[in-house]
């Protein structure tokens, strides 16, 4: 009796890894897990982080710089100069002046004082940080949608697998009947044999479908950034029509989008480029403070016994006078990329409203399909279920069983067409409305 606490103690560990060990995903963990987990989060942190240091190397052009030099000179031979005759004698004179020894060390301070260049580019940072930022967005934007993508890819799977399974056992019932049928002589074999190679062919489909659920749970793991290797074993099904149910427009404002979003930012980047190319026709004005120290010997040792300090201050202004056209040239470069980038943002404006309202009317189209064939699919299963009944009284055909049959199948293919249809409109319709992270919060 003392050991069944520790029995029991071991079960419900077992229960506990068993359970944690076969997963059952939701759609809103799959996603949840894909923002958390996948490997390109990390790349766009990066990205984000980056445009960060450039802030700072743009910032830092503005700040002093500092910078120390060290020489050591060893004049091997030192140059001579000639002092021409009849100056301080009647025949030329040969000096060498200098030392063979002479080292040297300095510090500079050199600050800008003003660059307009440089003032464009630290405005310029802003918008960079902005990008960086919408791309994190839109890469998380990306992975919802290939996640929801590859979630309904296996519910597809699984109303497949649902519709063989009832399939399997109408047709193995179907066949219990008609071997008994056989027995007594009522029916020819062959009807028998027409009847088992349709459960065959069923039980092949089941099969196959099998496999394909598990690639496609394979590739939903792919999408979130799930080890293959991982053990999960089904995902929840959905409410179909509440997904294809369409909300009344809320102001939809097509500049919310990240992709529209991005064109601008680029295009106000090109912009601080144009600003920079102009800034580089103006002065610069800088200052720079100097000190340094200087010894010197024909031997070496001694030739660092005693230094000569020295300082300057001075300022430096730069004017551009002529660059060849090269400075003209690469601001009409600018100027012609900042036209490509407006035009490229009003024709990429004028595709994703098309966008959207196409997906608005294909969503409620794929809406009133799946209402009317999931009707049709009750109603082709009702007539089944009723020849059915007439088949094993007697007063049915089995030709009149296996076009009801036909029908039925049919209706089930166009229930799952419309079904695909309804759930790929509602994802396309959220994703040009730029509201797949809003509708994944429903679930």
């Amino acid at each position: 009796m003392k050991t069944i606490p520790y029995y029991l103690a071991l079960l419900g560990c077992w229960l506990s890894l068993s359970a944690k060990a076969q997963q059952r995903l939701t759609l809103k963990s799959s996603v949840d897990y894909a923002l958390k987990n996948h490997v390109s989060n990390t790349i766009y942190e990066n990205e984000i982080a980056l445009a960060k240091q450039k802030s700072v190397e743009a910032l830092a052009g503005y700040l002093p710089q500092v910078n120390g030099t060290i020489t050591f000179d060893d004049n091997l031979k030192r140059q001579i100069t000639v002092i021409p005759a009849g100056a301080f004698s009647p025949t030329e004179i040969r000096l060498q002046f200098g030392n063979q020894y002479n080292t040297m060390g300095t510090a500079q301070l050199d600050q800008v004082i003003y660059d307009k260049s440089m003032l464009v580019g630290i405005k310029a940072a802003e918008p960079n940080n902005q990008l960086s930022a919408f791309k994190k967005e839109q890469n998380q934007e990306q992975l919802i949608y290939n996640t929801v993508s590859a979630y309904f890819q296996v519910l597809i799977i699984k109303e497949q697998e649902k519709l063989t399974l009832e399939n399997e056992k109408k047709y193995k019932d179907l066949l219990e009947i008609l071997a008994l049928r056989l027995e007594k002589g009522v029916i020819k074999k062959t009807e028998y044999d027409r009847t088992k190679a349709s459960l065959n062919n069923i039980v092949a489909q089941k099969s196959i479908l099998q496999v394909n659920k598990q690639i496609a749970l394979n590739r939903l793991k792919n999408a979130i950034g799930m080890p293959v290797t991982e053990d999960v074993v089904d995902v929840e099904s959905l409410n179909y029509e509440g997904m294809a149910l369409v909300e009344k427009e809320n102001g939809f404002e097509i500049g919310n989008l990240l992709d529209l979003k991005i064109q601008n930012a680029n295009a106000s980047l090109l912009s601080f480029d144009v600003k920079r190319k102009e800034a580089a026709f103006l002065p610069t004005v800088s200052m720079y403070a100097r000190y340094g120290g200087q010894s010197f010997g024909n031997e070496f040792g001694p030739s660092f016994g005693k230094w000569f300090d020295f300082s300057t201050v001075g300022l430096k202004v730069n004017i551009p006078m002529f660059s060849g056209y090269r400075k003209s040239s690469q601001l009409k470069q600018a100027e012609i990329s900042l036209l490509n980038a407006k035009a490229n943002y009003k024709l990429m404006s004028d595709n994703l409203s098309m966008v959207y309202h196409n997906s608005s009317a294909q969503l409620q189209k794929s809406q009133s399909d799946l209402s009317i064939n999931r009707e049709n699919l009750t109603f082709a299963k009702t007539v089944l279920e009723s020849t059915t009944v007439e088949y094993e009284k007697g007063v049915a055909t089995l030709s009149d069983l296996l076009n009801s049959d036909y029908s039925f199948k049919e209706a089930q293919s166009n229930y799952m067409t419309s079904l695909i249809n309804v759930l790929s409109s509602r994802l396309e319709y959220e994703k040009s409305k730029g509201s797949l992270k809003s509708y994944i919060n429903q679930f």
